[in-house]
């Protein structure tokens, strides 16, 4: 697997990854009503959303590369 396909990957994973952590921040605030539950929902949604953007960008770059 090369350099390019790993970061490729890897970014995807992670933006599964944080998607996941964010759901189950948000489905735990809604049960137990915990504040530190919906920040850490809410911080993972925008590192979700970020890498998303990162991902895109770096896409565009890997590509035009040899």
């Amino acid at each position: 697997m090369s350099l390019r396909a790993f970061h490729i990957v890897f970014v995807i994973v992670t933006i599964v990854l944080s998607l996941y952590v964010a759901l189950w921040g948000i489905r735990e605030y809604t049960q137990e009503q915990s504040v530190s539950a919906l920040a850490l929902g809410v911080l993972f949604l925008a590192m979700a959303v970020g890498l998303m953007i990162y991902g895109k960008k770096v896409f565009v770059k890997l590509r035009d590369l040899p």
